[in-house]
């Protein structure tokens, strides 16, 4: 899909769930005022619209936010294979267990107040290593976003930390010194 592709639209009829090998696709739930709310943003590995196997209409509209690889899984399939294969069944429990995960650190994450706070939540609980190494899935203002915090403000956070020796920054990654 390109990006601004649309992958379902919020009200259309449930038929598939989705994976995402490459790209990024946003969640998207649409106000009454017309005001568009992001509710997720998919990464490559994820699945996104699980709930479409117990519902008959999808809940938000899914948008390629970047060139991507979207696999739609039928719901009918998806469900006679989950009945059907304990193994599967299981390694999907897992796979939506660890997406579950990142959202509840993700929200954990949005209720600290600083943006210092908030970059060391993400390389602790999502980095590798003793140093929390976390490297960049996009830029830093892309970062600066799921932060939720403006991109000059991550800017401003990085350099101080760095400067204090807090922060080691090695072009693609971040890591605690």
């Amino acid at each position: 899909m390109a990006a601004g592709d649309t992958v379902f639209a919020q009200g259309a009829r449930a038929q598939a769930v989705f994976f995402l090998a490459a790209g990024k696709v946003r969640l998207v739930r649409h106000g009454r005022a017309g005001e568009d709310v992001t509710i997720h943003e998919a990464s490559a590995g994820e699945f996104f619209a699980e709930a479409s196997l117990q519902s008959d209409r999808y809940h938000c509209s899914a948008v390629a936010v970047q060139a991507s690889d979207v696999y739609a899984l039928p719901a009918g399939a998806m469900k006679d294979l989950l009945a059907s294969d304990s193994d599967f069944a299981l390694q999907w429990v897992a796979a939506l267990s660890g997406q579950l995960r990142r959202a509840r650190m993700r929200v954990e994450r949005l209720c600290l107040r600083s943006a210092q706070e908030r970059l060391r939540h993400l390389l602790l609980t999502e980095g590798t290593g003793p140093r929390g190494s976390y490297r960049l899935r996009g830029t830093l203002k892309d970062l600066a976003a799921e932060l939720g915090i403006t991109h000059e403000a991550l800017y401003r956070t990085v350099a101080a930390m760095v400067r204090d020796g807090v922060l080691v920054r090695d072009g693609t990654g971040l890591s605690l010194a």
